[in-house]
Parts: C-alpha cells; structure tokens; sequence
C-alpha cells in the first residue's frame, strides 16, 4: 500500500431523499479531508430520490469549487430507487482511489474515524469495519429496541455462518480498491443485507477482513423500519447463505 502523501481516497455515500442532510455531510467531508495528505474524490450515488437530493449536492459541488477550491463530487443518479446495496455496488465498482470507504449520507459516524480505516488497510487489510460494538466504540442516544435488534441480527449472522465480527451493520466500511471490485461483482443481494455479504464473499475469496471501534451517533431520520425490515433482512441472511454456499 501507498505512503498517506501518495494514497488517493474515494468516498462512496448512497443516498435517498437525502435534502436535509446531504449538504452538511459533504461540507464536512470536504472540509476535513482537504486538510490531510492524501488526495480524495467523493461519489454520490442519488437513488432515485423523490426530493431535491441531487440538487443540493450539484449547489455544494458548485460552491465549494468556486469559493472553497474544493474538487467537485461524482454525482451518479439511478433512474429509480432500487436500494441501497445497489447503490454502494455501484460507487465501489466505479471508483478510483486505491482505499475505497462508503458512508451513509447521515454521518452518523464522523470522518475523522476514517484514519481508522485508511491506517488498518494500509497495515495490510483488504476490507476494514467500522464497529459500534467494540468495547472502545463510542456511541451516542442509540436506541435500546435497535440496538438489541442490531446485535440479534449479527448473532443470526454469525450463527450460521456468514461473519465474524461485532458489527456488520454499520454505515462506515473501507476497501481495498481491487477487493471492493471483486466483492460487488459476487453481490447478489441490494437490500440492508449487502453488508453481511461483502464481508462473507471477501472472507470466502481469502480477503482479510478488519474490525475497528468508531464513534457513531444515532439519527432519528433513519428509514429503516424495525419490524418490515427486519423480516426482509432475515430472510435475505439465508438467501446469501443459500447463494455462495459454492464459493
């Protein structure tokens, strides 16, 4: 892996119905990634979004080059909403940097935690994930019914099979640009079980999988409804089970 002064970072963030919030997150990540070392590109991956999303993200992108000298954004729109796991698929298997990291458009998890993610790959890890579970985790107002739905969802997970880790869920992974390829091309599954996938494909194809504690902080607005999701998510642990049981 590169030195930190050669290495370039791409952030991937998916977002849907995101005009509230987006602008605040890529203003902070602008801001802060600008001042470190390393060169950056962000893509944002608008799912079909029935509100102003992408306009918003076109106005910072328009903003931040003109007044910050900030490079501007990929923004990549897909015609109609089809998840979330699609949406990360695409911006990993489009992007150039040589770590790659996906965030939700929320940032529950602040950017500074990246250096997290970029020293644990640059150690030799091919994905690494952020985790809300580790002892050194931060976690801020998480919500008791979702946090022992999230930890039942991960016992599940690893009952049969498909992690090992604390935390799969989490919003806040990075890549090596050449696993993050060649995981999403196994990816068979869109919805909020993407994550179980890729970390259960890379092991499978003998890449080696990180876990570090992030700080993370609840969002109310959250989407993600505990019982109609839940069930799909279930299910969709045993489709992925089903799928790769060849690999």
């Amino acid at each position: 892996m590169k030195e930190q002064n050669d290495l370039h970072v791409t952030i991937v963030i998916p977002a849907y119905n995101e005009q509230a919030r987006i602008a605040k997150t890529l203003y902070g990540i602008k801001d802060y990634l600008s001042q470190q070392s390393y060169s950056f590109d962000i893509i944002i991956i608008d799912d079909g979004s029935q509100d102003l999303t992408s306009e918003v993200v076109k106005v910072v992108d328009y903003y931040t080059e003109e007044i910050k000298e900030q490079s501007a954004g990929e923004l990549v729109q897909n015609i109609k909403n089809v998840g979330k796991g699609y949406s990360v698929a695409k911006g990993l298997s489009i992007a150039k940097g040589d770590v790659v990291v996906f965030t939700d458009a929320d940032a529950s998890t602040p950017i500074e935690e990246i250096e997290k993610l970029i020293t644990k790959i640059q150690c030799g890890s091919d994905v690494v994930i952020g985790s809300r579970n580790l002892p050194e985790s931060v976690i801020e107002n998480r919500p008791v019914l979702r946090m022992l739905m999230s930890k039942l969802f991960n016992t599940t997970a690893r009952a049969i099979g498909l992690v090992r880790v604390s935390d799969s869920q989490c919003g806040f992974k990075a890549y090596r640009r050449e696993a993050a390829r060649v995981v999403v091309q196994h990816q068979k599954t869109y919805g909020f079980c993407f994550d179980v996938e890729h970390i259960y494909t890379a092991t499978k194809l003998g890449y080696s999988v990180a876990e570090v504690p992030v700080a993370w902080r609840h969002d109310d607005s959250s989407t993600l409804s505990l019982l109609t999701d839940s069930f799909k998510m279930f299910v969709d642990l045993l489709k992925i089970r089903w799928i790769h049981r060849n690999l």
